[in-house]
Parts: C-alpha cells; sequence; structure tokens
C-alpha cells in the first residue's frame, strides 16, 4: 500500500529511475553523450609535464575517506581520475605516489595506478611502494601527508574525493612548498579552502562529471546525462508549482498531495 500523500514523490522517482536508465541504454547503443570541457581535467596533461621540467614527483590522494561510508562514490570518481593521472605519468616517464588511510584501499590504488601506467606505455615504472599506508587516524594521515609535501616538494599534488578536516592542513602544506594543486569534492564545507589554495578545482557534481569523463564508460556518461535531464525536470515541475500556487490554485496542490 502507497503512503497517502507520497505518490507524487512516488511517481517523481520512477520517472528519474527511468530517465537514467532510457540514457543508459542510449549510450551503450553508441549515442555517447558529450561533457562539457572542465578546465581541471584538461589541465591535467599541463600538470604532468610540468612535473617533467621540474624533474620532480606526482602526489595524489583520495583523504581519508574511503568505501565504507556515505562518501564512497567520491572516493570512486577520485580513484578514475587518479586511473587518467597514472596513464599520463606513464606517457610521461613520471613517479607518482599515492597515500592511503584505509588498509583495503592498497590493493584498489595498486592496482589503479599499475593499469595506468601499463596503457601510459611503461608498466615497468610501475612499484608497489607507490602506494604509502599511513594507518587510520586523520591526525597521523595528514601529518604524513604534509611531512612529504614539504621534504619531498612533489611538482603535483592531487587531491580528489570525499576529502574532509585534512584537506585544509595538506592544501595549505602544498602550497607552501611551491605545488601546483588540483582538488575536487561534493562537501561543500571545504569548497572555500579548495578554491583559495588549488590551481583547478572540482566542485560539488563537477567531481563526477570529471571521472565519467576520465574513465570515458558508456554506462558513467549515460547516467550523467540522465541526471542532468531529470534536475530539468524537476526545476520545470519547481517553476510550474510556483506559477500554480502563486495564481491560487489550491486544486493542484491538492493533487499533489492526494
Amino acid at each position: 500500500m502507497f503512503v497517502v500523500g507520497r505518490r507524487f514523490e512516488l511517481i517523481i522517482l520512477v520517472v528519474i529511475c527511468l530517465t537514467i536508465y532510457l540514457f543508459i541504454e542510449r549510450a551503450k547503443r553508441g549515442k555517447v553523450p558529450e561533457i562539457r570541457p572542465l578546465p581541471a581535467l584538461q589541465a591535467i596533461d599541463e600538470a604532468v609535464g610540468r612535473a617533467v621540467e621540474v624533474g620532480r614527483t606526482v602526489h595524489f590522494t583520495t583523504g581519508v575517506s574511503g568505501l565504507d561510508n556515505a562518501f564512497a562514490p567520491q572516493t570512486i570518481a577520485g580513484l578514475a581520475i587518479m586511473n587518467r593521472v597514472a596513464k599520463l605519468c606513464g606517457e610521461y616517464a613520471v613517479p607518482m605516489r599515492y597515500t592511503a588511510c584505509r588498509s583495503y584501499m592498497i590493493p584498489i590504488a595498486e592496482d589503479t595506478i599499475k593499469s595506468g601506467y601499463t596503457f601510459g606505455g611503461r608498466p615497468d615504472m610501475y612499484s608497489p611502494d607507490m602506494v604509502v599506508y599511513i594507518g587510520e587516524a586523520q591526525t597521523a594521515f595528514q601529518a604524513a601527508v604534509v611531512s612529504h609535501l614539504i621534504r619531498e616538494r612533489p611538482a603535483v599534488n592531487f587531491m580528489f574525493g570525499g576529502i574532509q578536516a585534512e584537506a585544509i592542513q595538506t592544501l595549505g602544506a602544498a602550497a607552501v612548498a611551491g605545488c601546483m594543486q588540483f582538488a575536487g569534492t561534493a562537501r561543500m564545507f571545504y569548497f572555500p579552502f579548495i578554491l583559495c589554495l588549488c590551481d583547478y578545482s572540482l566542485i560539488g557534481e563537477e567531481l563526477f562529471a570529471a571521472a565519467a569523463a576520465a574513465s570515458g564508460e558508456t554506462i558513467q556518461l549515460g547516467t550523467i546525462r540522465g541526471q542532468d535531464v531529470s534536475k530539468f525536470l524537476a526545476l520545470v515541475l519547481l517553476i510550474l508549482g510556483i506559477i500554480l500556487t502563486t495564481a491560487g490554485t489550491a486544486a493542484f496542490i491538492k493533487l499533489i498531495g492526494w
């Protein structure tokens, strides 16, 4: 039995699910949607090239959030971007390092970096030492990352995922070390720090769009387009509701409330 007064929400949910499903199927059939150019994604080539010029390494982290909480989608998006970075590091013969805060991220990161270097044409450059596990504590993680950034002074620092308070110290230390910085998250609390300290940023849902573009997977690209269309439909309903409510159409409000 449906909950009284929630049928309209159910209809909207079904419409959104069907919209996303239809665009996924369209993408599978070859009608792959295009994502608008994202400056942060386009500048990754320049950043890795800078690492070659100065003869230093690339550092990447997805922060303390892992795959066992609500921030898992952001961590997965960060890993997709890291695969793109690892591929470019392989093409330009640049060593990189990934700092992990969760033990189960070690094999995932190792496989992601290894496949990136393989597709980049330099599988011989990959080493398990590129993935460094610090521990489960946030304070220990940020202290280790800050120490690495100040000591090694990598050319580029990437930080994508469900980052938390460690972003403040990490990005600040990278700025002091003179690193070119890229960061992105869907957590609004850390937008100000990212915008102030980074050369390029991915804010909010740009992180997921960049991950889909970096991976090139049709399902992800279709999902992004389906979500965009669903938001447009929701916006149309919102505007229609405002107009009818302002006009005093009480019957419409009663209809959607059932």
